[in-house]
């Protein structure tokens, strides 16, 4: 029997490497350079210095500008409404007055006519004044060009011309928001917020959907829980912005010896790395070292990626502190490294699980 587990034992010595479930810190400590090709920076979490935590983040930057302020002036597909206002004389008012005898009512009566539509030629027809042009000009220019047709043929007519804008001076909203379509531009000015809020906002949350803005060629994003009203990212809508609302859930990935090994999502604006290994249920006691808690992440440097390893050793009091103000970020994975003392353990579990069967073999022989 005792040759029997010698001969075992040196069977299991002789393995190059035995079952694991992630390397150690040793192993994470290595120059990576034989295996990756380059070195990769180790950063320890508690040398950090890294500043509180302020009630909320900044506004992003947006990389599109404010659109001018929107012309007062009516365009092609704009519709306009004329109401004409006379006195004495009319030929817009009521119908003669039976009781005065037939004759024409001698009071002030306003018409309103049916709206007309602005045509590619900029002309809209108005009875007894003709065809007019209007595209180009303000609502009180039309007015004035109107009043002056209608001189001689009517008493102190009076006309008032409203526009509402066309299909031209519009933005479309799309994508994951409660109600997507076209909403028409005012002189008030819209804004990115504005066009957002009246479309009923996202379906999901804020810190889960991008907002994207195409103007032209150029297209500018941002999470929409970063873009604050007022801000330089609220920009001023102009005619044709689309505006597209993206579902995107951040996560993180847990691997390594926690009791939790999966993708993780936020459910709040910001995650610390303490929140992070709490929401993974921590190291487990009988595998995890917990001198390894490791972050792997990339960094931008130089418009590059860049590769690099955040470590944490709780064994460090300071540690506690530091990752409560170290954030986790989107696509991070945490790592806990496997302690030693697991690789000896998983031996002596191999070694039993191979040495059982000889032991009960002579048991029976004898």
């Amino acid at each position: 029997m005792r040759m029997v587990a010698t001969a075992a034992l040196l069977a299991l010595a002789g393995c190059a490497s035995l079952p694991a479930g992630g390397p150690t810190v040793g192993q994470l400590l290595r120059p990576p350079a034989e295996t990756l090709g380059a070195p990769i920076r180790v950063v320890a979490v508690e040398g950090l210095v890294l500043p509180p935590l302020g009630p909320a983040d900044a506004a992003e930057p947006f990389a599109l500008p404010d659109a001018p302020e929107l012309s007062a002036r009516i365009a092609p597909g704009d519709s306009i409404a004329i109401t004409i206002f006379e006195v004495g004389v009319a030929l817009f008012g009521a119908a003669p007055n039976a009781s005065s005898g037939g004759g024409p009512l001698p009071t002030a009566a306003g018409q309103s006519l049916p709206p007309r539509l602005v045509g590619g030629d900029g002309l809209v027809s108005v009875p007894y004044a003709g065809s007019i042009a209007v595209a180009g000009r303000t609502p009180r220019e039309v007015e004035a060009a109107i009043e002056a047709r209608l001189r001689g043929r009517s008493q102190a007519a009076q006309a008032i011309v409203s526009v509402t804008p066309g299909p031209a001076r519009a933005v479309i909203v799309s994508g994951d928001v409660r109600s997507p379509g076209r909403q028409p531009l005012s002189l008030a000015g819209e804004r990115l917020t504005d066009a957002i809020a009246v479309a009923g906002g996202p379906n999901q949350r804020r810190a889960d959907t991008f907002v994207r803005l195409t103007r032209g060629d150029a297209t500018a994003e941002a999470r929409l829980d970063r873009l604050a009203v007022g801000s330089a990212a609220d920009v001023r809508l102009a005619p044709g912005d689309r505006i597209e609302l993206v579902r995107r859930p951040r996560s993180f990935t847990v691997l390594g010896a926690t009791r939790s090994v999966a993708e993780l999502p936020f459910d709040s604006d910001r995650v610390s790395l303490a929140e992070a290994i709490a929401r993974a249920g921590g190291p487990l006691d009988e595998r995890a070292d917990a001198r390894g808690v490791f972050l792997f992440r990339f960094e931008t440097k130089d418009g590059a990626e860049v590769p690099v390893i955040y470590r944490l050793d709780l064994i460090n009091p300071q540690a506690y502190f530091a990752a409560q103000r170290f954030l986790v970020r989107d696509k991070d994975v945490l790592f806990v490294a496997n302690a030693r003392s697991n690789s000896l353990q998983r031996f002596l579990t191999l070694l039993n699980l191979v040495s059982s069967p000889a032991l009960g073999a002579a048991v029976l022989t004898r």
